[in-house]
């Protein structure tokens, strides 16, 4: 008589294994989705400033401080 190990059943059902691969696959595509708008679980500090001539400045441009990123143009209404 032989005997199964608990453990090596979990990974022998292959549609257990499937649903964990779909599912991590999911929640890797859209934690990937969302990065664009900052980590998630990462506080963020919204900035307003104005300027007057912003012909340049396109939402989605990149904001640098001393040469590192540390923010991008969000959107850009018009002020009057």
């Amino acid at each position: 008589m032989s005997r199964r190990s608990g453990g090596s059943a979990l990974a022998a059902s292959p549609v257990l294994v499937g649903a964990v691969t779909v599912l991590v696959t999911i929640v890797a595509v859209f934690l990937s989705y969302n990065a664009n708008k900052g980590l998630p679980f990462v506080p963020t500090t919204t900035l307003k400033i104005r300027v007057p001539n912003g012909a340049n400045l396109v939402p989605g441009n990149d904001i640098r401080s001393g040469g590192s990123r540390v923010g991008v143009v969000d959107k850009m209404p018009p002020v009057r």
